[in-house]
């Protein structure tokens, strides 16, 4: 795990939300104690219950955040991609990780320290809003996603998760997938080999088309729906 990325940081962060809600001189104190991280794929950003340091904002890649089974097993809890940042609960509370952080692929992140991130939350009032609103809707989804796995079937989990990768009124939409299959799978809570039978059944219902490693057509959208419940 390397410490030093190339792009200006004020630059970068004015790219993304909330971030871009700051004047420069607030980002610039935002950044005065970051700490810039360059991962390798599988690399781990952060262990379960280690103490918060602050907020991990991603420039590029993708983080998965996780729990362990006591088999062993693994629970994607969500995945952070470009532009998102995560921990922000156990930073503003003080508080261990509750779960561990890993890339899926190269990544760099940001990692902006507690004292910097209140302060800014302090000076700016629409930024503290945005931030509390970032909280709020992380919760609310992963709460959508507690109902998806306890109450739903393998078969509706990926239609749900297919269907909203597409606009609500398309019916023929074409996807990338931009993570793996494995991870896919332990998103859903489901066995990598569980999602191929399911995928290779919307295959032969003519639901969707794969076109090479990760694209995706979604050839009856609202059959794909229907399985979902939605």
């Amino acid at each position: 795990m390397k410490t030093d990325y190339p792009i200006p940081l004020v630059e970068a962060l004015q790219q993304i939300p909330p971030f871009d809600l700051l004047d420069t001189v607030t980002l610039g104190e935002l950044t005065a104690g970051r700490r810039v991280i360059r991962a390798g794929r599988g690399e781990v950003l952060v262990h379960r219950d280690s103490p918060a340091e602050g907020v991990h904002v991603v420039l590029d890649g993708e983080v998965k955040r996780f729990l362990l089974s006591s088999s062993g097993s693994e629970r994607i809890v969500a995945l952070a991609s470009r532009g998102e940042s995560f921990g922000e609960e156990a930073a503003l509370l003080d508080r261990p990780h509750l779960v561990s952080a890993q890339a899926t692929r190269a990544s760099n992140l940001m990692l902006v320290r507690t004292a910097q991130l209140r302060a800014a939350m302090s000076r700016c009032a629409r930024f503290a809003e945005a931030v509390t609103t970032r909280l709020a809707l992380s919760n609310y989804e992963l709460l959508s996603s507690l109902q998806l796995y306890l109450q739903c079937s393998s078969t509706q989990r990926v239609a749900h998760y297919l269907t909203q990768l597409a606009p609500t009124d398309a019916e023929h939409w074409e996807i990338r997938l931009e993570s793996d299959k494995q991870t896919i799978a332990a998103q859903l809570n489901l066995t990598p080999e569980t999602l191929s039978r399911v995928l290779a059944r919307f295959t032969r219902a003519g639901m969707i088309r794969p076109q090479g490693r990760r694209v995706l057509v979604l050839s009856k959208l609202s059959l794909l729906r229907d399985c979902a419940g939605d």
